[in-house]
C-alpha cells in the first residue's frame, strides 16, 4: 500500500496535491459541523452563522493574492475556510426552521412546507445558475478548452485565463457571501428572540 501512494505522488503530484488540499478542507469542516451546535447554543444560530461566514469569506477572497509559489499559505486558508464553513451548515436549515416558528409565533399559522420548499428552489436555482456562471466567466476570460484545442496540442492558457481562474476561486464566489451577510442584518431571530419565540409557542401549545 505505502509503495502505491509513493508512486502515485510520484506519478500525478498536481492530482495527489490537489486532493490533499481538498481533504484538508473537507476534514476540518466536519471538526466545523460538530461544534456549531455548541456555539450555537451560546451565542445563537444568526451571530455564529453571520460571523463564521464572514472569516470564511475572507479566507476564500485572500486567494487572490496568494502567488504560484505560497503553498503552504494557499492550505492554511482552505483548512480554516472549511472549518468556519462547516460552522455555518448545520445552522442554515436550523435557521429555516426557527422561520418557521417565527410564522407560527407571529401568524398563528406554521409554513413549514412553504418555507423549506421555498429555500430548495433557491438551492436547486442557485445551483445551476452557479454552474452555468463559471464557464461562462471562463469564456470571457479566454479559456481553452479541450475541446476547442488542436488534437495533440499541448494546451497553455493566456494570462487571461488564469487570472480569470483566481478571480473564480476568489473575489466572484466572495462577493455573494458578502451580500448575503449583509442581509443577514435583517433576519431579526437573534438569541434572545429564539428563547423568547421558543418559550411562547410552547406556552400556547399547552393551552
Amino acid at each position: 500500500m505505502s509503495t502505491v501512494g509513493i508512486n502515485f505522488f510520484g506519478q500525478n503530484p498536481v492530482s495527489a496535491g490537489f486532493g490533499l488540499f481538498n481533504a484538508g478542507g473537507i476534514i476540518f469542516m466536519i471538526v466545523g459541523i460538530t461544534l456549531s451546535k455548541r456555539f450555537a447554543d451560546k451565542y445563537g444560530k444568526r451571530d455564529v452563522f453571520m460571523t463564521a461566514l464572514f472569516i470564511s469569506t475572507i479566507f476564500i477572497a485572500i486567494f487572490f493574492f496568494f502567488g504560484s509559489g505560497s503553498v503552504e499559505l494557499m492550505f492554511a486558508s482552505q483548512i480554516l475556510h472549511g472549518f468556519f464553513y462547516g460552522l455555518t451548515i448545520p445552522l442554515l436549515w436550523a435557521m429555516i426552521a426557527d422561520v418557521a416558528d417565527y410564522s407560527e409565533w407571529k401568524n398563528n399559522r406554521r409554513a413549514t412546507a412553504i418555507i423549506f420548499s421555498a429555500m430548495m428552489v433557491g438551492l436547486k436555482g442557485g445551483l445551476s445558475i452557479g454552474g452555468a456562471l463559471v464557464t461562462w466567466i471562463l469564456g470571457l476570460y479566454g479559456y481553452i478548452t479541450k475541446e476547442a484545442a488542436i488534437a495533440g496540442e499541448i494546451i497553455i492558457q493566456p494570462e487571461s485565463a488564469v487570472q480569470g481562474t483566481r478571480m473564480l476561486v476568489s473575489i466572484f464566489p466572495a462577493l455573494p457571501f458578502l451580500i448575503g451577510i449583509a442581509l443577514l442584518f435583517f433576519y431579526e431571530i437573534n438569541k434572545s428572540m429564539e428563547v423568547k419565540i421558543e418559550s411562547d409557542l410552547k406556552e400556547r401549545r399547552i393551552k
